[in-house]
């Protein structure tokens, strides 16, 4: 009678455990994701468009089966800020579970200035 309830319990453990896991590695991937698209909006030459297909790239090389609808942003913030802001919705293995993860990265635009 005991182990009609340890196990269920003791496997519903497990499964909540790797989804945690898969949240921290899908958290992870798409920070990755958002510092590319910065470092690509923020060098010499780059642009948002550039920014935000170098993060929807790296998103689709290595999270393509961790993050669920993910979605790339980037826009200039005052101060010639570059914002790149990656959103998207952890794999589920837990039934009605959906976590979202997201990362936002702010870099300074690089550009050489003459002085006046």
């Amino acid at each position: 009678m005991e182990a009609a309830i340890a196990i269920p319990a003791a496997m519903l453990l497990i499964l909540v455990a790797v989804q945690v896991c898969l949240w921290a590695y899908a958290s992870t991937l798409v920070q990755a994701a958002a510092t590319r698209g910065d470092e690509v909006a923020c060098v010499e030459g780059g642009s948002l468009p550039s920014g935000i297909a170098a993060a929807r790239m790296d998103l689709a090389i290595t999270a393509s089966g961790v993050v669920k609808s993910p979605s790339v942003q980037a826009s200039f913030i005052p101060g010639d800020d570059v914002l790149v802001r990656v959103t998207g919705v952890a794999e589920s293995i837990v039934p009605g579970l959906h976590l979202s993860v997201s990362a936002v990265r702010v870099g300074s635009k690089q550009e050489f200035r003459v002085a006046g």
